[in-house]
């Protein structure tokens, strides 16, 4: 998995709070003005059968026998290649918007959330009301404890990107290195403020997200992969990211000029493509 690169359009990351919780209710939820259930496409990708979700156990990640990783956190701006985040701005009959596919499924606890801090694995979970409420996302709650959201007051168009984490890492019983998403958080943009609202698992979404197609264009990646879900996208990493943090090392702190910033960036991007060609000798002399 080649690693994209993206320095030129990173802009300077300021962190907020704000943030949820897992039981299993995929009843519609979300409504428009109108109060006309979800979209298709947002129904079709929530509706998981149990076989979907056995599958999809396979590709979770699983760190138990690995002797080396590392924490890589991203800035994924809306750019050219970021599609698959930010488009469309509202899901449709066809499409499936990122951040409204996340509060669909928060709203009815269908998955985990946590609040938002520098490090996931140390955030609390928090209820998909909760997390409605910081986020400040208006909801009607029914007598049998449903959230009911409209449609209008999801804000999507604001946010301006997301922060993704990826592990990289070896694993002594395969003898294979490897990288993985393990949680993304969308950032909201308010008057020149940014809000990170909430972490989630990348595996708790991952089996909704293959039920949604991507807006990105990849079939000059592979012919194979021009109509890629989401998941596909996200998994493979084929998107662009400016590294901010690295393990606990927020990197803005210890280069506070926009220059050093970005050499420092490069650095780590040079380092990583290397141990990325380690992990593929390796496979290949197995």
């Amino acid at each position: 998995m080649k690693s994209i690169i993206s320095l030129m359009f990173c802009g300077l990351l300021i962190v907020g709070t704000l943030s949820a919780q897992n039981f299993a209710n995929n009843r519609p939820r979300i409504l428009d003005e109108v109060s006309v259930v979800t979209s298709t496409a947002e129904d079709m990708a929530t509706e998981i059968s149990t076989r979907e979700l056995a599958v999809m156990e396979g590709s979770m990640n699983d760190y138990s026998s690995s002797i080396w990783s590392r924490e890589i956190y991203r800035q994924v701006s809306d750019i050219e290649g970021n599609e698959t985040f930010f488009y469309p701005q509202e899901s449709t009959d066809t499409r499936v918007n990122l951040f409204s596919l996340l509060v669909n499924l928060l709203s009815t606890n269908t998955i985990n959330g946590y609040k938002y801090q520098a490090v996931p694995e140390l955030s609390p979970e928090l209820t998909g009301k909760q997390t409605l409420e910081e986020a400040a996302i208006p909801f009607t709650e029914s007598s049998d404890k449903t959230l009911t959201i409209k449609k209008e007051d999801i804000p999507s168009a604001k946010i301006s990107h997301y922060l993704v984490k990826e592990r990289w890492f070896f694993d002594i019983k395969t003898f294979k290195g490897d990288i993985r998403v393990t949680h993304i958080c969308p950032v909201l943009s308010e008057n020149g403020k940014f809000f990170p609202l909430f972490w989630v698992r990348f595996d708790d979404i991952s089996v909704y997200l293959a039920r949604a197609v991507s807006p990105v264009a990849v079939a000059n990646i592979t012919p194979v992969l021009s109509n890629a879900s989401m998941f596909d996208i996200i998994h493979n990493r084929w998107y662009r990211g400016c590294i901010y943090q690295v393990g606990f090392r927020h990197l803005s702190a210890f280069f506070p000029e926009i220059k050093d910033l970005i050499n420092e960036r490069k650095r780590i991007e040079y380092e990583l493509d290397y141990i990325q060609a380690k992990f593929y000798a390796a496979q290949n002399r197995r």
